[in-house]
């Protein structure tokens, strides 16, 4: 994991000694158009990605982190989704002023992302070889016969079991985790500066997302490239995290350093999510899920977006918004009413 990201106050300010962030996100709101009303699926969104550090974006399904990724690659389905407002910068620069022939370059060359189902994700008219080296030659001067080199080669560092073989497969004669296996190749082939993963995992059996897991880990380190996890699974989170933003109803409610969020994770729905794991209830007779569902971006309460749900909602927390309160350790929330974290 990456050291010395300590004294990194996040979204509301860095500390002059923080390492420069390989992409930020700045007040980023992104809407969804239906039946001719616009409303923000993502709200106000601030995040720093650090250079060869493995930062998890985590949360319940339908709170905004695919969203989130797919407007940092500019692959959002226009219409009925845009970004309304806010800044996507990559080193130094703003993504979203970029044209598409010049987000095309960035796509895969630098920013790489991996999605959750590769059945879908994979052309099934191609082969595996022919995927991989379309991707090469389109951002490479090189012939048919070198790209279709550097796609074996690349199977071949990812595990997949009789690379050059595979080559002329198409994607239904794989398996699943084989599938991701070349979903990750073709991520990583060209050797991005950063890698989006989103939920890589959620198609697999267990077996084969600790196999998968361990995968992307290795090549995140051997790279020295940084990663952004999305995931719901907090286990995974506490294995391979760096830092954790927590996310709730479009918005980011507490991020922290790993360590620090496990012991004394500071919001009610961190501390709700915490208590639902099998691994912390393990002493009680029955697990703590949250009450409730998230709500749905039409229907988003005045105040705290978490105030229905939450077990210590005070008053000002129905009719206020809280912003998000920074801390010298590198941890924020947004939170009225914090209390300690018992399991």
């Amino acid at each position: 994991m990456t050291q010395g990201l300590g004294r990194i106050r996040g979204a509301n300010g860095l500390d002059e000694s923080a390492p420069t962030p390989l992409i930020s996100l700045r007040g980023l709101r992104t809407a969804v158009t239906t039946r001719g009303e616009s409303f923000d699926v993502v709200q106000d969104l601030s995040l720093d990605i650090y250079p060869n550090e493995i930062l998890c974006l985590v949360g319940e399904s339908g709170c905004g982190k695919s969203i989130t990724a797919l407007s940092i690659m500019g692959l959002l389905p226009t219409p009925p989704v845009r970004v309304r407002t806010g800044e996507i910068l990559f080193k130094g620069e703003d993504l979203l002023k970029f044209k598409k022939r010049r987000m095309r370059e960035i796509r895969s060359d630098s920013i790489s992302m991996i999605f959750q189902d590769p059945l879908t994700s994979l052309d099934p008219v191609f082969t595996v070889g022919n995927l991989i080296s379309e991707v090469i030659r389109a951002h490479r001067e090189i012939d048919s016969r070198g790209a279709r080199e550097m796609a074996g080669e690349v199977l071949t560092k990812v595990g997949l079991p009789d690379p050059i073989k595979r080559l002329d497969s198409y994607p239904h004669q794989l398996s699943g985790g084989m599938r991701q296996r070349v979903m990750i190749a073709l991520a990583l082939v060209l050797d991005p500066d950063i890698l989006i993963a989103d939920e890589p995992t959620t198609a697999l059996d267990v077996t084969v997302q600790a196999q998968i897991l361990d995968q992307l880990i290795h090549e995140q380190r051997e790279r020295h490239m940084s990663m952004l996890l999305i995931t719901h699974d907090l286990a995974v989170v506490a294995a391979v995290a760096d830092r954790v933003a927590v996310m709730y109803a479009g918005e980011i409610v507490e991020q922290a350093p790993v360590d620090e969020l496990f012991e004394d994770p500071r919001h009610p729905y961190t501390q709700g999510l915490l208590r639902a794991l099998p691994q912390v209830s393990i002493t009680r007779h029955r697990l703590e899920p949250i009450p409730g569902l998230v709500p749905p971006p039409q229907l988003m309460p005045p105040g705290c977006r978490f105030a229905p749900r939450c077990p210590h909602a005070i008053d000002r927390c129905w009719t206020e918004h809280p912003d998000l309160t920074g801390e010298d350790d590198g941890r924020i929330f947004r939170c009225f009413n914090p209390q300690p974290f018992t399991s």
